[in-house]
């Protein structure tokens, strides 16, 4: 069995109180975070996060193990409409070496 751990940070429709939140019901909550380098878009049914220098993104980071991982993959269509990119996530006064599903296929106009 793998006991692999994942640091995610999440911004949109993963978060507490939002549709799909139910799928890190058994993950650890560490706080409140933010990314630096990226900034939100909207994409009307959902959002997704595009690199961008001199912005942040505001979120919450989990503890997740290697099968919730793979169900966030699914959710998240890992390779087609998002990547799983590393990420230094700022918790607090610490820095944290993790995760986020950054948007593909975003061409800055």
């Amino acid at each position: 069995m793998n006991n692999a751990k994942y640091i995610l940070f999440v911004y949109g429709t993963l978060k507490k109180n939002e549709r799909a939140h139910d799928l890190l019901e058994n993950s650890q909550c560490l706080g409140k975070g933010i990314i630096k380098g990226y900034k939100k878009i909207d994409m009307v049914y959902y959002p997704g996060i595009v690199v961008c220098e001199n912005e942040t993104v505001e979120g919450e980071v989990y503890q997740i193990d290697e099968e919730t991982k793979r169900n966030v993959d699914v959710y998240e269509c890992e390779g087609y409409l998002f990547k799983c990119v590393d990420v230094d996530i700022y918790v607090n006064q610490e820095v944290l070496k993790g995760i986020v599903y950054e948007y593909i296929g975003h061409d800055e106009k």
